[in-house]
């Protein structure tokens, strides 16, 4: 995995959501400008991308949550 410097990038911040009553699934927003520009490097609209790809969260035995999109399966 690629390393990132997270120093300089852009920081905001979102509240989370629970999504059902035992809070066993919460939903996070995802900041337009980078569905934007992930949407502009592919050449789509955000309203494609977001309807054609999907958003994978990696995490494990490091610090934080690493978020990258993949393809949707039809």
């Amino acid at each position: 995995m690629e390393a990132i410097n997270l120093n300089r990038g852009y920081k905001k911040r979102y509240r989370m959501h629970i999504v059902d009553r035992e809070g066993a699934t919460t939903t996070v927003a995802i900041p337009p400008e980078v569905i934007g520009r992930k949407a502009e490097e592919l050449g789509l609209t955000p309203e494609e991308f977001i309807k054609q790809y999907q958003v994978v969260a990696q995490y494990d035995n490091f610090d934080g949550v690493f978020y990258s999109f993949e393809p949707t399966k039809s």
